[in-house]
């Protein structure tokens, strides 16, 4: 059997062309659902479970769980609690505008 190299050469170009397109949306979605906001802390509610962040663009709110990391505080939300008018970043789900990973700064 001859093998037919040109022909091998453009179905494996096409291949994967066709393996980058498919990948393509589920790269833009991880990259929506992930983004982060810098402010100052203005309030945190414990029964909520929310914090609030002043931000250049206006008031933010976001909800916090078990599994958001907190730096910067200690004593994790309870210290967290204590520090309004902090710097803070917040690295969020835009979906459900949930922390994963809180960074409190020191206060000037």
């Amino acid at each position: 059997m001859k093998i037919n190299y040109p022909t091998l050469a453009v179905l494996s170009v096409l291949v994967l062309f066709a393996g980058l397109i498919l990948t393509q949306p589920t790269l833009a979605l991880a990259q929506e659902k992930a983004s982060s906001v810098q402010g100052e802390l203005t309030k945190v509610d414990a029964a909520a479970k929310t914090l609030s962040v002043k931000t250049a663009k206006g008031e933010m709110e976001f909800r916090y769980n078990e599994q958001t990391q907190i730096i910067g505080a200690e004593g994790g939300v309870e210290g967290l609690a204590t520090q309004s008018g902090a710097p803070v970043k917040v690295d969020f789900d835009a979906a459900t505008k949930t922390a994963t990973r809180i960074e409190v700064g020191k206060r000037k």
